[in-house]
This record gives structure tokens, sequence and C-alpha cells, in this order.
């Protein structure tokens, strides 16, 4: 039967090993935030390069059509009438559309720019969350840590007295049985029989430390199936989660070398 040091010493050792697959949860919803947060970015920026390339295509066609009419000037004013009056109105026109296209452009510059601070500010509170659980985590195995330490205390104090009944009851029944045989006399007061104090002072030397382990290690027992359910349940709920989100995303925790 595993000593009461060893049970316990085991016990830490599973929360410690706890510990690293809930920083490995950690990591892993922190990769797929940062995925989500990194592709819906990406969507955004594509699609405003898209809206960036239609307004170059229009100021290239205003900058055709004002050659056009810089063309046409050159050649000299028209006499007619009615041409110099559509020269008149295409410029105009032009004014008009260059108005337009640079309000757009502004206004496009103005939502990039909107798009990145806004991004930023999700990195940084992405950044922020997951440094804040680093120290919870380490809180939590801190405090899982001192109650193993008070758990194994208590055993050793319990131990201690619970292991006097045995030591007291041996020689107490070995004494009755002398007693009545009539080996120890006819006096029952137990602490002037020798057989009484032979066995107990037997007892203590050559089995006292044996059966102080034995009630040691029964009682840390106990407490170490408690602690064994709670390892176990959290445990099989990290890797629950960790599943899902390896599912749900194609990703696997052990890939994550770069988070």
């Amino acid at each position: 039967m595993p000593h009461m040091e060893d049970r316990f010493a085991a016990i830490k050792a599973f929360y410690q090993r706890l510990l690293v697959n809930e920083e490995e949860l950690e990591k892993l919803e922190y990769a797929v935030g940062l995925l989500q947060l990194q592709g819906n970015y990406d969507l955004q920026k594509d699609a405003l390069k898209k809206e960036h390339q239609h307004l170059k295509d229009i100021r290239q066609t205003i900058d055709d059509r004002i050659l056009m009419v810089e063309q046409k000037l050159y050649l000299g004013i028209p006499d007619d009438l009615e041409e110099m009056d559509r020269l008149i109105a295409e410029q105009e026109s032009i004014v008009a559309d260059q108005e337009k296209l640079n309000e757009d452009e502004v206004s496009l510059l103005n939502r990039i720019s909107q798009i990145d601070v806004t991004f930023g500010k999700q990195l940084a509170s992405i950044e922020q969350s997951r440094n804040g659980r680093k120290m919870p985590l380490k809180s939590k195995l801190d405090t899982h840590l001192a109650e193993i330490d008070k758990a194994e205390k208590d055993t050793q104090v319990q131990s201690k007295f619970l292991s006097f009944i045995p030591i007291l009851i041996i020689p107490i029944l070995l004494d009755f049985i002398a007693y009545k045989l009539k080996i120890n006399g006819t006096t029952p007061v137990i602490f002037s029989h020798y057989v009484f104090l032979l066995s107990l002072i037997g007892i203590q030397i050559f089995y006292g430390d044996a059966i102080k382990v034995k009630i040691a290690s029964h009682l840390a027992q106990k407490h170490t199936d408690v602690f064994i359910r709670q390892i176990t349940d959290s445990f099989n709920e990290i890797e629950r989660s960790k599943k899902q989100l390896e599912t749900k995303y194609s990703i696997k925790a052990e890939d994550l070398t770069d988070f």
C-alpha cells in the first residue's frame, strides 16, 4: 500500500499536470479568438481593397474624360454652339464626379483607419484577456496545493490519534485473556499487569510505526479519492472543450507552437 506522503505527492503532480492542460486549452481559445479576429479583419480589408480598386477605375475614367475634353479644346473652341454646350456640360459633369469621387475616397480612408483602430483594440483586448487568465490559473493551482497540504497535515494528526486505539486495545485484550486465565493474578487493574505492560511496549516498539503508516495510508486514500474525482472531472471538461474547438475550427492544440 502506498505511503501517505506518496499519495499526496502524486495528487500534487496530477494537479500540476492539470494546469498544463488548462494552459493548453487557454492557448487554444486564444488562437481561435485570434484566428477569428484576423479572418474578420482580412474579409473587411479585402472588401475595402475592392472598393478602392473601383474608385481607382472611376478616377481613370474621369481622367480619360478630362483628356478627351482637353484634346477637343486643343483643336480650338468649336464654332458650333451645341458642341460648345456639350463640352461645357461635360466639364461641369467631370467636376461634380471629381468632387463625389474625392468624398468617396476620404470616406474610404476613414473606414480603413477605423477598421485598423478597431482591430488594434480587439487585439489588445484578447491579449489582456489572455494575460488576465494566467494569474488565476496559477492561483488556482496554489489553492489546490494548499488544500492538499492541509489534508496531509490533518491526516497526520488523525493517524497519530487513531493509531493509539489498536496499540491500546490489543494489550487490553491480551491482558483480559491473561486475567481470565489467572496469569496476571486476581487484581483487575490492568496497569499493574505485566502482560499488558509488556504487550503495550512490544506493540509500540515493533508494530507502532507500521500501524501508524497503515492508518495514515487508509485515511490518505479517502482524501486522495476526492481529489482524484475533482481532477478527473476537470480533465474531462478540459478535453471536451478542446475537442469541440479543434473540431469546429479544424485546428490541433499541439500544432499551436506560435501562440
